[in-house]
């Protein structure tokens, strides 16, 4: 059995696309998939699959929820071995980082890795004193302030980068490993 992360673009975010985290629970386990947990209630899951394309499975789940709500969600799927990766390659902390600033930190998960002339155009965004750096398919960033006062959105990104994009806090991602490891 594979064990995977889905992250959820777009639901439960000021009010749109609202699915309640039990009923995605209850939706996946009757399509099939074991173990399913879901944490806070902006799109993250984990669970157990025989499938072990990552493609096939996120095309899967978009026509569930597409067939079962009538969104057009986009998810981004990965195993351990992917999150344990982008934790390891942060610029700013390590998997154990717990200071203060931790709230500060950000991964930004995107669909494919951009092309060169678009990483440029999003280096060159107007974010003020924020930090970002890519790597392949992930922008980290360090906020110089709170989230609500960073010019640095999902927006923005997907608008430099010319893909999807979706994004999660330092926190969230350390708790999906962890999620995944007990699995």
């Amino acid at each position: 059995m594979n064990v995977y992360a889905v992250l959820f673009r777009g639901i439960n975010v000021s009010g749109k696309n609202v699915i309640k985290m039990e009923a995605l629970r209850n939706l996946l386990t009757e399509a099939g998939y074991e173990s399913v947990k879901t944490y806070i209630q902006s799109g993250n899951v984990v669970f157990k699959s025989k499938e072990e394309d990552k493609a096939t499975l996120a095309k899967n789940i978009e026509r569930l929820i597409k067939e079962h709500y009538n969104y057009d969600i986009i998810v981004f799927v990965y195993n351990k071995a992917d999150i344990a990766k982008v934790l390891q390659n942060s610029p700013y902390a390590t998997a154990d980082y717990k200071e203060e600033g931790v709230k500060k930190l950000y991964l930004t998960f995107l669909s494919e890795i951009p092309a060169k002339e678009n990483i440029e155009k999003l280096h060159q965004a107007p974010i003020g004193n924020d930090e970002i750096t890519l790597t392949d398919d992930i922008v980290y960033f360090k906020l110089a302030t709170k989230a609500s006062e960073s010019k640095l959105s999902n927006n923005l990104i997907e608008s430099k980068l010319k893909v999807k994009a979706t994004t999660r806090n330092w926190n969230t991602t350390i708790k999906l490993f962890s999620m995944l490891e007990a699995l």
